[in-house]
């Protein structure tokens, strides 16, 4: 009987923890940077790259609120943002790419930047706009989501600007991925919430040859050549840049990971073992 009990109970735990315990980490192959927003990885007014070696530093004052995954920041739409300096030499290795992130907010009232750099002239450019449509000379338009991409080449600006439409300012969190598949043939990728949207495709120049930025990338607001504008009202979390598009498993994994780096769950198994045999010895 004790051992039926015992079968019985050890089932039912580990029933439970792989349903509400078990994720798998973050994907890591071609990753470059991860700003996770937790209170364990900012000290000082910097906002550690756990992964690599582009710290940020926050500007104003966002709050440490609880995220999607452990905790997040909170920008007041004001004066907040994290200046991450212009990322070491990825400025030049931003064609082949992923900007990953989760962001929640209810503004409706303008446009908004998530993250974005545009350097002198079209030297640079990388930003996602919220709430933004290109078509009518940057207007106000709910629900549409803008990421571009900018290079200056002999012929003038290149550039690949996209846009879909989607509910993002509806107050829920969203899983954003934007990847740049191929630039030369201006392919891109973009998922929401783990499922891949049909684009709106604007300008969609091919992409030779990029010239490293010299202005930094802010995450909560836009770097306008120097100048900081449209402060993102809401939160964010998990931030990571990848090196090369993430496939759709990939993109899957991310979404459904509540551990980032981590290890911690996968530990846990050892831990209810051992405990469940001291309850019932």
């Amino acid at each position: 009987m004790k051992n039926l009990i015992y079968f019985f109970t050890f089932t039912l735990i580990i029933t439970i923890f792989l349903q509400n315990g078990y994720t798998e980490p973050v994907v890591t192959d071609g990753l470059v940077s991860y700003w996770t927003f937790d209170q364990q990885d900012i000290a000082g007014g910097t906002v550690k790259d756990v992964w690599g070696e582009n710290d940020g530093k926050i500007v104003g004052n966002p709050k440490v609120v609880d995220g999607q995954v452990g905790e997040a920041l909170e920008f007041d739409g004001s004066d907040d943002y994290v200046n991450l300096t212009n990322l070491g030499d990825f400025g030049e290795k931003v064609g082949a790419s992923t900007f990953e992130a989760w962001v929640k907010t209810s503004f409706k009232k303008d446009w908004t930047t998530l993250f974005k750099v545009l350097d002198q002239g079209c030297n640079m450019a990388w930003a996602i706009d919220v709430n933004r449509s290109a078509k009518a000379g940057f207007p106000f338009a709910e629900d549409i989501v803008h990421y571009y991409i900018r290079q200056k080449s002999a012929a003038g600006c290149n550039a690949i600007a996209v846009e879909i439409e989607f509910p993002l300012s509806d107050g829920k969190w969203h899983h954003i991925v934007f990847g740049i598949v191929d630039p030369g043939k201006s392919e891109v990728s973009i998922y929401m919430d783990g499922e891949p949207q049909e684009i709106i495709v604007g300008d969609a120049k091919k992409l030779d040859t990029f010239i490293p930025f010299v202005e930094p990338v802010y995450i909560g607001a836009a770097n306008n050549r120097g100048n900081v504008e449209r402060h993102f009202p809401g939160l964010i979390d998990e931030v990571r840049i990848y090196d090369r598009p993430l496939t759709a498993d990939e993109v899957t994994r991310n979404f459904k990971s509540k551990i980032g780096l981590s290890v911690q769950a996968a530990e846990k198994l050892p831990i209810v073992w051992g405990t469940l045999k001291t309850i019932l010895k």
